[in-house]
């Protein structure tokens, strides 16, 4: 169903991530039927989403939600929610209706995953530990990264490696204050960015490949058909390439950590089993 993923042996299989306390805890029981939860946003039927979370034993549904009516939506079927994912295009649109964000959501400036505390939202955002996650699964040990875009998804992704420690730079259609444009970008600045994180609509910033090397690693927050444009692009190159598939997956499991509490650790762990099963990995 996915390409297999190229991984270069030259990165290490060690870990650059130090992983909080809380998400390493030991695992306990859960209570699936606590509630419902749902993914909003648009397009929301490429989402594989309904069937990982169907595959953990949860009541999850993904709507379509059209920007200008999230108000129609927090008033008429979140009530009924535990939780919520929220993808594109409403990442920011969503932001007012939450009462409260978590330290992350508040300095990314995107919430992609809301839970309700008592009578009010909280909005929180996951999308960088998927990026995390990924980084992890697979195994890289990057020197530095390339963010392509500037979005929400751009800026979990640069969230994820100040996390990491890592330098990074922004590119855009356009240069501007704190990002390169896809004319800056020089062979030196592929070589000392190994790592070269796709965070924007499939095909929207095409990259000189012929500046790609064998160091480059892709990583693509797109999945499935909006993945291919950049797999088929990176397909005469010499540069590694997974799809968003890991990010998702973190992206998950932090998410239902939000929801029903327990250990990430644990959730990452089922998360990816649920994959393995259904054949995503």
């Amino acid at each position: 169903m996915f390409a297999k993923r190229a991984i270069f042996a030259k990165y290490s299989r060690k870990s650059l991530i130090k992983w909080p306390e809380r998400l390493v805890q030991r695992p306990v029981g859960y209570n699936f039927k606590v509630a419902d939860f749902a993914l909003i946003g648009s397009p929301v039927s490429h989402s594989l989403s309904p069937l990982i979370m169907g595959k953990l034993g949860l009541s999850y549904r993904a709507r379509e939600v059209l920007p200008g009516k999230l108000k129609d939506f927090i008033l008429s079927e979140a009530p009924s929610l535990r939780g919520f994912n929220i993808t594109s295009p409403l990442k920011e649109e969503i932001i007012p209706f939450m009462a409260r964000l978590s330290p992350e959501a508040k300095e990314i400036r995107s919430v992609n995953c809301a839970v309700r505390r008592g009578d009010f939202w909280e909005g929180n955002n996951t999308d960088y530990m998927g990026v995390l996650v990924a980084v992890d699964y697979l195994g890289l040990s990057p020197k530095g990264a390339l963010i392509l875009g500037t979005g929400p998804a751009a800026r979990a992704a640069a969230f994820a490696m100040e996390r990491m420690g890592l330098r990074f730079a922004f590119v855009s259609r356009r240069p501007g204050a704190g990002r390169l444009s896809r004319g800056d970008l020089s062979r030196e600045d592929l070589s000392q960015c190994d790592l070269i994180i796709n965070a924007t609509p499939p095909g929207a910033i095409p990259l000189p490949m012929d500046l790609i090397g064998p160091h480059n690693f892709f990583l693509d927050m797109n999945y499935g058909e909006r993945a291919n444009a950049l797999r088929e692009a990176l397909a005469g190159t010499p540069a590694g390439y997974s799809d968003g598939i890991p990010v998702l997956l973190g992206q998950a499991a932090g998410s239902l950590e939000v929801w029903l509490g327990g250990s990430f650790a644990d959730w990452r762990e089922r998360v990816f089993s649920a994959a393995a099963e259904l054949m995503l990995l």
